[in-house]
């Protein structure tokens, strides 16, 4: 009797253990309007595992079954911020979660908490994305300095970027192209402060939706969007210390309620810093050493301010529809001067012959609008809508450079004195609009279709000056006008669907480009006329509820833009200059990837890019000896191989990281002239960070980076790594957040790069103020 006792309740402790429970609860929209379909998934603690998946219906509710433990909630729909539930502990008796309310992805200004727990850096199948706002170590930095730390991306700092070690990635906001490039976005760049991003999104293998240039991929800059019912608002102060003092302050409103959405966000920041750099360049003549230059210079800046606001409005109809306008505003001045001692020995004999010592002054300045105005309406489901957008933007930019440098001839025993001035006007306005279409078929399938126009005038007025004999006069083999249009006309048509355990999607995208560059000062002009294909094409295989399979393909382009084509001289300081070249053909790539996936948490993934007719900027020797020359060229040959590995881990309950790595191998072959430019080289980064949950609202965070030596084109440029520390604490009942951070914690104090390229071998070792002790408080108030 005794043992049959024993025998039921032994029974009834391993039934009670693998018996299944329900976790039932309901998913609205921010208004209380059910959200049909949405997608609800049940992980399990500690490590995120899927378990079990649901879709809402019609009234927004949801059941799903599992064994007893302790879970969390994913709620997800398209076109809505995802987020997680907080922790449930089912048992035998059912249990009802919290009603979630998800926020619509495309509004503005998110407030200072952070909803849900995710790994800080995730992969999905065509896109990889870098949690920017949960992140502490973001703060203080502006976006050109977030950019350069960010997995998977190489900044040159002067507003170019590569994916994976492949150059050319197309930067936009909010998915909006920026129309600028180089130099005047990175001055927007630096502008824009990393408080205002939600999340960076790097498609290094985008499909035909999105435009075709850009022949690394795309960097989508996601800024913070308002996700609270009700009026509120926040207000931020931060403040730097490096070598000098930085700081600055923001802050926004929000109104929300009957469908309608109002916002407006602004922020000031103010820079100062100084830094220097080495530079040694070798000058020769058929293999003989003519000369070889030592320049140390010195920067300083004491006068730099920016300024942002974005402001914009929302209102959702009763039919579906959405009515969604936005302006965003940015002005900045950037103050620095610089002093530039220049050392010169003559070959043969190594004769010290020359001291140059030279005072560089800018002035430079920018201010830009983008006004937004777009239309969608959905039908039955998410995947059937209709969406209309245009877009306005005017830039401008002012230069007022000033070198003035006394030459010392040791040899004769001279004194003479050069200048030169360099002030431009530089404006471009763009108008672009694009029409999109998705209707789903009956067979669980879609297409979409889409149009897009855009069209960019440039108009670069420069007026150069040199000293001579004490007076200033017009250097006007150099000062010119210049006027650059840029008109492209694109379709697209993607197919989509699933069979079984397979999705897939194919897209075609052709773009005509009509370009006409016209050099008002020698009355010349050029057009150009083409039209190309652009296909594009995904797969994603669920092996089994823990493994994916995906693959994907694209074909992208880089045009040249005006500065380009330019053919005038722009001075960088009285011995470096750079011109463009009006016979650059456009550069294409196609790019393949394959990747697998495992518990949404280990990611890898490998790639191969070849491209042709690859545009890069080769520097060489001047009109003089002594000075030297940036001028772009097509190089011919461009081959990547790339391997990645991503990890999402989960160490504890307050312990989680995310790891990535990355290893490329760059081969370029061509040549220009009779000059042989093959390079090659082998490449990898890495990236490790860390965030621990404390208890009483306390959180810290930690980073390591590191980035080995990256050959582009006859350029190779040294390692670069260092680590970053970070701690943030709840105040004021939760409405407030305090961070400290510390950037540079360890780091490399003098990264450098080599170039050599014909007769001109460089040698570049640079020592920024890049370690900085950062201190900011944020305070939300109302809903």
């Amino acid at each position: 009797m005794k043992s049959t006792i024993l025998s039921i309740l032994f029974a009834s402790f391993v039934m009670g253990l693998f018996a299944q429970t329900t976790l039932s609860g309901k998913v609205f929209n921010g208004d209380g309007i059910p959200l049909q379909d949405a997608t609800v998934r049940l992980l399990l603690l500690p490590d995120s595992t899927w378990i079990a998946e649901s879709n809402a219906s019609k009234d927004g509710s949801f059941q799903m079954e599992a064994k007893r433990g302790e879970y969390i909630v994913h709620y997800s729909s398209v076109g809505y911020i995802s987020t997680y539930s907080q922790p449930y502990r089912l048992t035998n008796v059912p249990q009802t979660a919290i009603p979630i309310f998800l926020q619509s992805a495309d509004q503005a200004i998110e407030a200072v908490q952070v909803i849900g727990k995710q790994a800080s850096v995730r992969q999905y199948a065509d896109k990889m994305v870098v949690d920017v706002e949960g992140s502490i170590l973001a703060e203080g930095n502006n976006v050109l300095e977030l950019l350069e730390k960010t997995p998977g991306l190489v900044s040159d700092g002067k507003g170019n970027f590569s994916i994976q070690g492949r150059t050319g990635a197309n930067v936009r906001i909010d998915g909006r192209d920026m129309y600028v490039s180089g130099a005047q976005l990175a001055s927007i760049l630096r502008g824009l402060q990393a408080s205002e991003v939600s999340k960076l999104e790097l498609m290094s293998n985008p499909s035909a939706r999105e435009d075709a240039s850009g022949t690394a991929g795309i960097i989508n800059i996601v800024t913070k969007r308002n996700a609270i019912v009700g009026f509120g608002g926040d207000v931020s102060l931060r403040a730097a210390q490096g070598r000098e003092f930085e700081g600055g302050f923001g802050g926004g409103l929000h109104y929300k309620v009957n469908g309608l959405d109002m916002y407006v966000q602004g922020n000031k920041s103010y820079n100062r810093t100084n830094s220097h750099n080495l530079t040694e360049r070798s000058f020769y003549d058929q293999g003989n050493l003519l000369s070889f230059q030592r320049q140390n210079e010195r920067k300083f800046l004491d006068d730099a301010t920016f300024h942002s606001v974005r402001a914009g409005a929302k209102y959702e109809f009763a039919d579906g529809g959405i009515l969604d306008g936005s302006v965003h505003w940015m002005e900045g001045s950037y103050k620095p001067y610089a002093t530039i001692e220049m050392d010169t020995w003559r070959y043969p004999g190594g004769v010290y012959a020359e001291r140059a010592m030279s005072n560089n002054h800018f002035d430079e300045s920018f201010k830009n609008w983008t006004f937004n105005v777009n239309y969608s309406n959905r039908y039955e489901g998410e995947d059937h809508f209709l969406k209309f957008n245009f877009d306005f933007a005017p830039h401008g930019n002012d230069y007022n450079n000033r070198f003035e440098t006394d030459v010392f001839n040791l040899q004769q025993n001279t004194e003479t004195a050069t200048g030169r001035t360099n002030v431009q006007d530089l404006s471009n306005t763009t108008y672009a609009g694009r029409l999109d279409y998705s209707r789903p078929l009956a067979d669980a399938s879609k297409i979409e279709l889409g149009w897009k126009g855009t069209y960019f005038f440039i108009n670069n007025d420069v007026v150069n000056t040199v000293l001579d004999n004490g007076t200033w006069i017009q250097d006007v083999a150099t000062s010119n006008r210049f006027q650059y249009t840029q008109h492209i006309e694109a379709l697209y048509a993607i197919y989509s669907g699933k069979y079984e355990k397979l999705e897939y999607q194919a897209g075609l995208r052709g773009e005509y480009t009509f370009i006409k560059a016209n050099q008002v000062t020698l009355d010349k002009k050029n057009d150009q006329r083409y039209f190309d294909l652009f296909p594009s094409g995904s797969l994603l295989y669920n092996l089994d509820d823990n493994n994916t399979l995906r693959t994907s393909f694209s074909s992208r382009i880089e045009r040249p833009g005006d500065h380009d084509i330019n053919v005038f001289r722009i001075y960088e300081d009285a011995y470096s200059y750079h011109e463009g070249n009006p016979d650059l053909k456009p550069e294409k790539s196609y790019i393949t990837e394959i990747g697998h996936g495992f518990k949404n948490r280990l990611f890898t993934t490998l790639g191969v890019s070849y491209g042709r007719d690859i545009i890069n900027w080769i520097i060489r020797q001047g009109d003089q000896v002594g000075e030297n020359l940036s001028r772009p060229e097509n190089i011919g040959r461009f081959l990547n191989y790339s391997a990645s590995v991503m990890y999402n881990q989960t160490l504890n309950s307050w312990w989680t990281a995310s790891h990535y790595a990355n290893a490329f191998y760059n081969d370029y072959t061509g040549e220009i002239g009779n000059v042989n430019l093959d390079a090659k080289g082998s490449s990898w980064t890495a990236n490790s960070r860390h965030t621990l949950q404390f208890k009483y609202g306390f959180r810290s965070e930690i980073s390591l980076y590191y980035r080995s030596g990256v050959t582009t084109g006859p350029t190779r440029t040294d390692q670069r790594y260092g680590m970053d520390l970070a701690a943030e604490k709840k105040v004021f009942g939760d409405r407030g957040m305090i961070k400290l951070a510390v950037n540079g914690l360890l780091r490399n104090a003098n990264p450098q790069l080599t170039s050599e390229y014909g007769d001109l071998k460089i040698f570049h070792s640079d020592f920024p103020d890049n370690r900085k002790v950062l201190l900011s408080l944020n305070y939300r108030f109302g809903n």
